[in-house]
């Protein structure tokens, strides 16, 4: 009975609605998978080892959300970022919005992981491997392919007729989610769209998201993540919503002086802020 009463009160100072997101949770969701994998060098080493059909892998060490600060541009953060033996690096990253998997995000990923990789001095023969990996909630392609490695070419013939490799040193592939294969990478594409931990395959991940689904310093250590990733959305949707309006004001402007013809396009474009390209747009109406 005194078990009964202790249970009672685990959850008593948690919101109810952050109870329910917890447990509603999937390894594809970021909250969970940055619990699950931070720092865990051997979570993160079996997912590495499945998804790239690699048995000879040993991650010696593994982060989550890891932000790369840039200077002069935009910085990023990194979903998981790990490193072998070998000093081969890998970054995986969860996206279950097919717009943000685009080639022009996995290059900005490579060159802001590149660029933290190679010290003064050293020579770019150096750098070591990347894997940059994308595991998509859904078929971006349509293909019912598993995997969809990128592959890198030179418009050059060998002698038996393939192009040249163009051996950069950065391998990337996208993941499907929809896969459900009855192969290891089948399952564990069914256990990372899972909310339901007793339904998994891999008890290493199972072990894991019970952990923090049900034990009490797990779902407080959970409790803290969703809240501070619900103040991030929060925040980000009020900074999107405020840029938006600014945008909004300067397209009205923009027809306002457009409709008065005392100004040429140029001018009203520096005088708002807005580009000439869309102030021509707005000429065109």
């Amino acid at each position: 009975m005194k078990k009964d009463n202790e249970q009672s009160t685990v959850f008593e100072n948690i919101e109810p609605t952050v109870l329910e997101k917890i447990q509603n949770l999937r390894l594809m969701d970021d909250e969970l998978m940055t619990l699950v994998f931070s720092g865990d060098t051997q979570a993160t080493e079996f997912l590495l080892k499945i998804l790239l059909n690699r048995e000879d892998l040993k991650v010696k060490q593994s982060m989550t959300q890891l932000q790369k600060h840039n200077l002069f541009g935009r910085s990023v953060t990194l979903d998981i970022v790990a490193e072998d033996v070998y000093r081969q690096e890998y970054n995986i990253e969860i996206q279950r919005a097919g717009s943000g998997a685009g080639a022009r995000r996995i290059r900005y990923h490579q060159a802001m992981l590149d660029s933290h990789t190679l010290r003064k001095g050293k020579k770019f023969d150096e750098l070591p491997n990347l894997y940059i990996i994308f595991i998509l909630e859904h078929d971006l392609f349509n293909a019912a392919e598993a995997i969809y490695p990128v592959r890198k070419y030179i418009d050059v013939h060998d002698s038996d007729g393939n192009y040249l490799k163009f051996d950069d040193g950065c391998n990337i592939m996208y993941v499907n989610g929809d896969y459900r294969g009855d192969d290891p990478l089948g399952k564990l594409m069914h256990d990372f769209s899972t909310s339901n931990a007793d339904e998994m395959y891999y008890n290493q991940l199972a072990e894991r998201v019970k952990f923090f689904k049900q034990k009490e310093k797990g779902v407080h250590m959970a409790s803290k993540i969703v809240e501070e990733y619900g103040d991030e959305r929060a925040a980000e949707a009020l900074k999107i919503g405020i840029e938006q309006g600014k945008q909004d004001k300067a397209i009205e402007d923009a027809r306002n002086f457009l409709k008065m013809k005392v100004c040429t396009l140029e001018q009203i474009a520096q005088a708002i802020g807005l580009p000439l390209e869309k102030v021509q747009e707005l000429a065109k109406e």
